[in-house]
């Protein structure tokens, strides 16, 4: 799925046509991977809520409600099946799509960074290094300095630029850069809220 986020996030490589195909595929991980957690709704009422929990419940919630409209208004605007396009609802999907598109990258690198404490056991990672902050301080300048992807977020600016001139190894090394970075940031936000827990079980 991470792969193909950094496949979908980058049109100069991909083109339309390739950016909807792909869409679907990662549509259809989106639906598996859902049905291989599925014991995770299961649990929602049962035991404590911690800090951790919380962070984690709102932020796989918040990713599921913003993947499936950036789906939903990918299909209504789609070039590839105009047979679903609903021209009345156009405007909106057009925003929403520009909004939870990069809304959906923004916290699938949140959720992944949330559960890497996880992931490094079973792989035996050291990760994050000093090769990781030099990414992950690049994807910060990236996504707030240079390309200001927050303003696509928030709605600021309504019309993204893509630039197909773009060589496409550093479209791909931005976008990993940026998902590194957040990634990297619901890393630490787990680790400060699970030092800050044991503090006040202790007190």
């Amino acid at each position: 799925m991470t792969l193909s986020l950094m496949l979908l996030m980058s049109m100069q490589i991909t083109e339309q046509a390739g950016h909807e195909y792909l869409g679907i595929f990662m549509f259809v991980l989106f639906l598996v991977h859902q049905y291989l957690n599925r014991r995770w709704y299961g649990a929602l009422l049962k035991g404590r809520y911690t800090a951790n929990r919380i962070l984690s419940t709102v932020v796989n919630f918040s990713l599921l409600i913003s993947f499936v409209m950036t789906a939903f208004s990918g299909i209504i605007m789609s070039e590839n099946f105009p047979e679903f396009n609903i021209d009345e609802l156009y405007s909106f999907a057009r925003l929403a799509h520009l909004c939870c598109s990069y809304l959906s990258f923004v916290l699938m690198g949140v959720h992944l960074g949330l559960h890497w404490g996880m992931i490094a056991g079973k792989i035996k990672s050291r990760w994050p290094g000093f090769i990781a902050f030099i990414i992950s301080g690049y994807g910060f300048y990236v996504f707030f300095v240079s390309e200001k992807i927050y303003e696509y977020i928030f709605l600021i600016n309504q019309f993204a630029f893509i630039d197909y001139e773009k060589n496409s190894f550093l479209v791909l090394l931005d976008n990993i850069s940026m998902f590194v970075f957040w990634t990297f940031a619901g890393y630490y936000a787990s680790k400060i809220l699970a030092k800050l827990q044991a503090r006040q079980t202790r007190n």
